[in-house]
């Protein structure tokens, strides 16, 4: 279709639902509600992310030791199949340590790499990573702790969202590290404990930076209008959703600017998520916004307005994908232009900060960090699939139907004794055809029927 008969089709549905709609909107309540400015944050992936993403998306696999089958042969590598693939790459792209084993792979690692491949024999082995690795294993996370102390050092108070509790208790680890004061809400916080957590929360005199909420528990009743800033983690199918979730900052009560970041994990599935997430908005603008059912606007103004949303498609360009640099991601996060320069300045100073280490680390894991199991060629990868095959994933077979059992004991006896069972067993089949034929044909004369009463 073209821009004249989309307009007109919309028109038209608007049309018959105005009379069954009313809307108000936040703007027209309280005029001096501040605004509120969204900003998509593009991040890298760290290279632990890149293989474990690219196994899981090409052959639907996580990698693993190899002790799973055998502990003799641990370290030298497997993999095991997993369900949902959709859902174990938001896992890597949210944090590889989502999955249990590569944390404890990672923490064994990092221990040797300590102690220069030879730790003293009367030190336990870790099987929890803490420390630096936990935001240089995600590319979100080291974005996080590149801005969150900007925030805190400003004095701006932060939102949180996750759709994975697991996840909330890696960002929790990562919190305590870093020294950070935080509450947390989820689906486990009884309904008695919510009000003391917004309450306190809300509290200017409570040194609380952080609030860490689930989107579906946390997203939906709750006034934490003490926050002017809203992290999306990552986000949800349902863009409605991420939308209530961001109003527990920007409502009434709200005296500053509220900005909202959503954090999206470069060519991932996440893209395509908030692809289609835009794309319910956009049905959204044209279908409920545009057509302004609050009983003042004129139909030139709701013209002007669809018409301009028809525009915007056409003229919508496409989003790069590359990471913003820091000075990019201060002009995103600076209310003003003093916060700005303090941005400038904080980064300055961690960057100062990190090349005076005497073992200057990326701010990412690298290849050359990981374990050996972990960086495998597709060769040997095809290998412990074909391996796997063969030892726990053996295919039943499948039997060959015996149709002869359809006759009655008569029709049976009496096709062996002319000799001729496979052409009883052919009339057989036809008979069950003809059956079948007969009675959708009978569905149909009746729809046909009821049709005509009811509507004659």
């Amino acid at each position: 279709m073209n821009q004249e008969e989309t307009l007109l089709i919309i028109r038209r549905l608007h049309k018959v639902l105005r009379p069954f709609l009313l809307r108000r909107l936040k703007r027209e309540v309280e005029s001096q509600l501040p605004e509120k400015v969204e900003y998509v944050i593009k991040c890298e992936m760290s290279d632990l992310q890149r293989v474990l993403y690219s196994h899981m998306q090409s052959k639907g696999v996580i990698l693993t030791d190899g002790s799973e089958k055998d502990k003799k042969v641990r370290g030298k590598g497997g993999c095991r199949t997993l369900m949902n693939t959709i859902m174990q790459l938001r896992k890597i792209c949210n944090h590889p340590f989502m999955f249990p084993h590569i944390e404890m792979a990672i923490a064994e690692q990092n221990f040797l790499n300590v102690h220069n491949g030879n730790p003293p024999p009367t030190l336990p082995v870790p099987t929890q990573v803490e420390g630096k690795i936990l935001y240089r294993s995600s590319g979100k996370f080291e974005l996080l702790d590149r801005i969150l102390p900007k925030l805190k050092c400003c004095g701006h108070r932060v939102l949180i969202f996750c759709q994975m509790t697991s996840l909330m208790t890696i960002m929790q680890d990562y919190f305590d590290y870093r020294n950070f004061r935080y509450l947390r809400l989820d689906g486990t916080t009884r309904s008695e404990d919510r009000g003391e957590l917004l309450v306190k929360f809300n509290d200017t005199s409570e040194d609380i930076f952080i609030f860490l909420l689930s989107t579906r528990a946390g997203g939906l009743g709750l006034n934490l209008q003490a926050a002017d800033t809203v992290i999306i983690f990552d986000s949800d199918w349902n863009p409605h959703q991420d939308l209530q979730a961001q109003d527990r900052a920007h409502r009434i009560g709200q005296q500053n600017e509220v900005r909202v970041l959503r954090l999206i994990s470069i060519n991932s599935v996440e893209e395509k998520i908030l692809a289609a997430a835009r794309f319910k908005l956009d049905v959204d603008q044209k279908v409920i916004q545009a057509g302004m059912f609050d009983q003042k606007s004129t139909g030139t103004e709701r013209r002007q307005f669809l018409q301009a949303l028809l525009e915007q498609d056409e003229e919508a360009d496409e989003e790069e994908d590359e990471a913003p640099d820091d000075e990019t991601i201060n002009q995103m996060l600076a209310r003003n232009e003093e916060e700005f320069e303090i941005y400038q300045r904080l980064d300055a100073e961690r960057q100062f900060a990190e090349s005076q280490q005497a073992k200057r680390e990326p701010r990412l894991m690298e290849f050359s960090e990981l374990p050996k199991w972990i960086v495998r060629d597709d060769i040997e990868l095809e290998r412990s699939l074909s391996l796997e095959d063969n030892v726990f994933g053996m295919k039943r077979q499948r039997k060959e139907v015996d149709y002869s059992d359809a006759l009655t004991e008569r029709q049976f006896l009496k096709a062996i004794d002319e000799g001729s069972l496979e052409e009883a067993e052919e009339r057989q089949r036809q008979k069950r055809a003809a059956r079948k034929k007969r009675k959708r044909l009978d569905v149909c004369s009746f729809n046909v029927f009821y049709i005509y009463l009811n509507f004659a």
